[in-house]
């Protein structure tokens, strides 16, 4: 344990060994490395407009898993989702009856598109650390992405419609026709981007307009959207760095 030093005073190694990462395999420090690359650069590149355009795909297939949990917290609750839809800008909206709802299981539904992509993004992390089932989720996860679209999306010819009909074959792809490292590598990707897809769309978690999700959740529960905004926010980051911790840093997958 490092004690008695103040910020300025910690070196590379005092850090190194606070998280533990001497502890890791060259393998585990390099799959690491890359999953921080592949996060650092998704963030920078939406910074800009050309790398917004470069990283749209990407962001797409964030905001359909959003849209998707909102679809399944309806459903699990007794509402039926419609229609997703996915708009050019980044934008999505899930349609459903749900008029019965009373105001918690609402905040429930408002709050499943952020919850449930981070959920989704850190189990694909922790897949990734078993080979034996890394094939499997990515055909189910193709074969998901392509049966949602088609039966909740449905417009045929719309922006959103088309990434994730290409989405689905390129995982499919994948799964099928590429080695164990390709595999990996992709759920890892996967799992990264649908992490991250609340924090490069930070500014949605603290959206003080009554459409929003916090902002419904402001109207059905009292307290402000920016503390919802908030305790979303540290359960998205909980969330990431347990997957991680899990993932590398426990004995579940020595």
């Amino acid at each position: 344990m490092i004690i008695g030093k103040s910020f300025v005073d910690y070196s590379w190694n005092d850090i190194v060994q606070w998280l533990k990462i001497d502890t890791l395999s060259s393998a585990d420090r390099q799959e690491l490395l890359l999953l921080s690359m592949i996060a650092v650069v998704s963030l920078a590149l939406w910074q800009f407009r050309l790398g917004r355009s470069i990283v749209r795909p990407y962001f797409i297939l964030g905001v359909f898993f959003h849209e998707v949990g909102h679809a399944i917290a309806i459903l699990m609750l007794g509402g039926r989702p419609v229609k997703i839809q996915l708009f050019l800008n980044g934008g999505g909206v899930t349609r459903s009856y749900y008029q019965s709802f009373g105001r918690f299981r609402r905040a429930i539904v408002s709050s499943a598109g952020f919850l449930g992509s981070a959920l989704a993004g850190g189990l694909l992390i922790l897949a990734s650390r078993n080979p034996n089932i890394t094939n499997n989720i990515l055909i189910i996860l193709g074969i998901f992405s392509l049966v949602i679209t088609i039966v909740w999306v449905r417009e045929w010819l719309g922006y959103g419609f088309m990434t994730m009909i290409f989405w689905g074959i390129i995982i499919l792809v994948i799964a099928f026709r590429t080695p164990p490292e390709v595999q990996k590598l992709m759920i890892q990707f996967l799992g990264i981007q649908l992490s991250m897809i609340n924090f490069l769309n930070i500014w949605y978690l603290f959206d003080m307009r009554p459409s929003s999700d916090v902002g419904k959740i402001e109207r059905y529960l009292w307290l402000p959207y920016w503390f919802w905004g908030i305790m979303i926010t540290l359960l998205c980051v909980e969330i990431l760095v347990q997957s991680i911790r899990i993932a590398y840093f426990s004995n579940y997958f020595q």
